[in-house]
């Protein structure tokens, strides 16, 4: 996985979205902290090959 996708954050339980892209360290905080600020469940997308997918690994982990 490169690290060079850019990547967004989004709540699956409210509106919010990350305003900027993210690299991947970026990411994972942005995801950490709007869940434990808010108690909601976010996702981490990643814009490749003009086209936004979730992402389900990051770093060599798997996310849930």
């Amino acid at each position: 996985m490169s690290k060079n996708y850019p990547y967004i954050v989004r709540c699956n339980e409210c509106e919010f979205v990350s305003e900027v892209f993210l690299d991947e360290k970026l990411a994972l905080n942005e995801r950490d902290f709007h869940c434990l600020e808010k108690l909601h469940a976010a996702s981490i997308w990643r814009y490749a090959w003009e086209n936004w997918t979730l992402v389900t690994e990051l770093s060599g982990v798997e996310l849930h």
